[in-house]
């Protein structure tokens, strides 16, 4: 096996490690309910026969009580059975450290969620700004260059240009959401603006770099065709022939 074969297998392994952990830790909330004993007796219903059937009438009820149940449960319930239905051994080998490292990664991620929660809401707001940034742009060079096409209106320098934007954008609406007490007033007007001050950084110096190219190119463009030879052609009456005599700019 290549050694990205390797890595593509060890974390495959890891991936599914995690999430069978993660789905037994929210399956059992604690050992207990995890490692019942072999052979636990399951309800049993004793019906005595009598003359009107009430008997028979409750054990019907009670079945389908018991059916409506595990319809209800689903796949959680199905889950719980399949497991509970293993060998005790099997249970305390491999499924119990699986519940552990479950609830060990569930306890931290619910820990580290509060501290997380503003920090992606954070990262969310630039992705979404970025995508903006860069959906405007695009549409404001194909406006002015509609025969470029978008690989080359989104250049590395184009890029570099929006990202800096965009990140400024976040920076400020973080920095102005805490130091001025009447923002949410005023935050849109202020992302507005801002967002037209990006987009022009960043859409005002591609069109001059296109145009300069463009002028540049269409010189040398005239000066290869006024540099192709002529051709003239001399009859000397009895047959013609052509010759090609170079430009020379006179």
């Amino acid at each position: 096996m290549t050694k990205n074969g390797k890595r593509t297998a060890a974390t495959a392994a890891v991936a599914l490690l995690t999430a069978a952990s993660v789905t037994t830790g929210s399956l059992f909330e604690t050992p207990a309910a995890l490692l019942p004993e072999d052979g636990a007796p399951s309800i049993v219903y004793h019906m005595n026969n009598s003359l009107d059937g009430a008997e028979d009438d409750d054990a019907g009820v009670a079945e389908d009580e018991s059916e409506e149940t595990r319809r209800r449960g689903g796949m959680r319930a199905v889950l719980r059975q399949r497991i509970l239905q293993l060998p005790l051994v099997v249970r305390l080998l491999v499924i119990l450290p699986l519940w552990a490292l479950g609830t060990v990664i569930g306890a931290a991620a619910g820990a580290a969620w509060p501290l997380l929660s503003p920090v992606l809401g954070k990262i969310a707001g630039f992705a979404l700004m970025l995508v903006l940034l860069i959906g405007a742009f695009v549409a404001a060079a194909k406006a002015v260059f509609p025969d470029l096409p978008v690989k080359k209106l989104l250049s590395r320098r184009s890029l570099v240009a929006l990202v800096i934007g965009a990140a400024a954008l976040s920076l400020a609406d973080a920095i102005l959401g805490t130091v001025w007490a009447e923002y949410e007033q005023a935050k849109n007007v202020v992302l507005s603006a801002g967002f037209f001050v990006a987009l022009s950084c960043a859409a005002v110096p591609f069109a001059l770099r296109e145009q300069k190219r463009r002028l540049c190119a269409k010189p040398a463009k005239q000066g290869a065709e006024t540099k192709q030879p002529e051709t003239l052609i001399f009859h000397d009456g009895v047959s013609s022939f052509r010759v090609r005599v170079p430009h020379t700019g006179g």
